[in-house]
């Protein structure tokens, strides 16, 4: 796990853990780096009590589309 996905309460490791279980199929290290990306776009949000929420979406969205892809043939990616 890098440095920049480490967070002081752990809301960002345990979003991780949460998406690594409910999608087994994606590599863990794919759900990792998806919910660092999503979490450093949030990154400037003014309303910061929402952010694991909208994290979480973002990230899911991402993670159907990349499942998506792959099960269609498309190269890997997120």
């Amino acid at each position: 796990m890098t440095q920049r996905f480490h967070d002081e309460d752990g809301t960002l490791q345990h979003l991780a853990d949460r998406l690594a279980a409910a999608y087994p199929d994606v590599d863990a290290r794919i759900v990792e780096a998806t919910v660092d990306e999503v979490s450093r776009e949030l990154r400037g949000a003014k309303l910061k009590t929402f952010l694991p929420i909208l994290a979480e979406r973002k990230a899911r969205l991402t993670l159907d589309r990349y499942r998506a892809a792959r099960s269609e043939g498309e190269p890997e990616g997120v």
